[in-house]
């Protein structure tokens, strides 16, 4: 474009001096046409931009979370004059389109037009607008370009993505249950799946032999209490390219840990704040479905301060009687570090979980060896960190 601009200048330029030297009807023609060239250029983008037309649609409102949605646009030009130069922006912030480009040009004929038809994958939880974000047109000599700001905006109601982890990393959640579990020395007839860590020769192999999965006799009046899992819900910044990623793993997390516990029929209670605390029973693998909606719709607030989330969890008699306790946090504050030591100090196993976008040093808690950190980045992949 700004090639074509000296050209113009130049060419525009040298008609003047065609005018003073020479005179004539070729002279005067030449810096007539070359004078009007421009105000063309600009009629003939008002034009565009008055009658062009542009559709978008995605054919799922609800999407989750890198899973790819149909997504599709048509640009339309209904009236006998070429569109040329016509370009198409994506928002990509948050959202990528497989296969289209914002660098390619379309030119539009006369009553024609151009129909695309792809997927759509979001990167995080959230509702956010996807798709065309601007149009870009620019006139036939490429003098001039306009943006404008896409009027028919598509916006995407995102859910966490559901990963299912077949370990908890390093983390050894057999003997928190064992600890907190009352146990008889008599094997009941009864059978459970087996837990890693669960004695041999409990393991019942006939059973094990018919069903295909490996099970372990229950004991005769063995009773485990829960294991807690408590969120963050605290929004700092303001900025969505900040909250968002950080919010997306944070439940992300959460709800990985939470269908581990359910699948292996391990008994928990999600909390966090809301205004007030909120707790919420994980279930079994086939409710599970029902948690992990409620918890694609956690808010996120700045009111919901770690003070008040501190402060609920210390009234509550439930999750000091825990097994066995998680943190999701994305920040460490000294009222967590309070908290933590209160609920080290009822010999519970504590595992807290710090999202960051650069990892810090771990915090520092005197005689305190029941309290396990985990640092896990905004764009870590959770079975990679956590499913080996």
């Amino acid at each position: 474009m700004k090639r074509n601009r000296i050209i113009w200048l130049v060419l525009w330029i040298l008609s003047i001096v065609g005018i003073s030297f020479f005179g004539g009807y070729f002279s005067y023609g030449f810096f007539v046409a070359l004078t009007l060239i421009p105000v063309f250029s600009l009629l003939y983008l008002a034009y565009i931009y008055l009658f062009f037309h542009i559709a978008q649609d995605i054919r799922n409102r609800y999407a989750v979370v890198n899973e790819k949605i149909p997504y599709y646009f048509s640009l339309v030009n209904e009236y006998p004059i070429l569109f040329s130069g016509v370009r198409v922006i994506f928002y990509s912030s948050f959202s990528t389109i497989h296969g289209l480009s914002d660098e390619t040009e379309y030119e539009l004929f006369p009553r024609t037009g151009i129909h695309k038809e792809t997927q759509l994958i979001c990167r995080y939880r959230g509702e956010y607008k996807v798709g065309i974000k601007e149009i870009e047109l620019q006139d036939y000599f490429r003098l001039f370009r306009i943006s404008y700001k896409n009027k028919e905006s598509v916006t995407a109601v995102v859910r966490p993505q559901l990963i299912c982890l077949e370990s908890l990393g390093a983390i050894e959640l057999v003997n928190a249950v064992r600890n907190a579990a009352s146990l008889c020395m008599e094997p009941d007839i009864e059978t459970r799946e087996y837990i890693p860590g669960d004695e041999i020769r409990m393991i019942n192999w006939s059973q094990s032999a018919r069903t295909g999965t490996l099970l372990t006799r229950k004991m005769i009046g063995q009773e485990f209490r829960q294991i807690s899992i408590i969120l963050d819900t605290y929004r700092e910044s303001k900025e969505d390219k900040v909250y968002f990623p950080l919010e997306n793993k944070m439940l992300e997390l959460e709800l990985a840990v939470a269908y581990y516990l359910s699948r292996n029929k391990i008994k928990a209670t999600e909390y966090h704040y809301q205004d007030k605390l909120v707790s919420l029973p994980v279930g079994s693998e086939d409710s599970f479905q029902s948690f992990y909606e409620t918890i694609s719709e956690v808010k996120f607030d700045d009111r919901n301060t770690h003070a008040l989330l501190c402060e609920s969890i210390g009234q509550n008699v439930e999750i000091f009687n825990s097994a066995m306790i998680f943190f999701v946090l994305y920040k460490w504050s000294a009222e967590i570090e309070g908290l933590v030591q209160r609920l080290s100090q009822n010999n519970l196993y504590i595992t807290v979980y710090l999202i960051h976008t650069k990892e810090g040093s771990v915090p520092k808690l005197a005689d305190n060896n029941r309290t396990r950190f985990e640092f896990i980045s905004t764009d870590a992949d959770l079975l990679e960190v956590m499913g080996r």
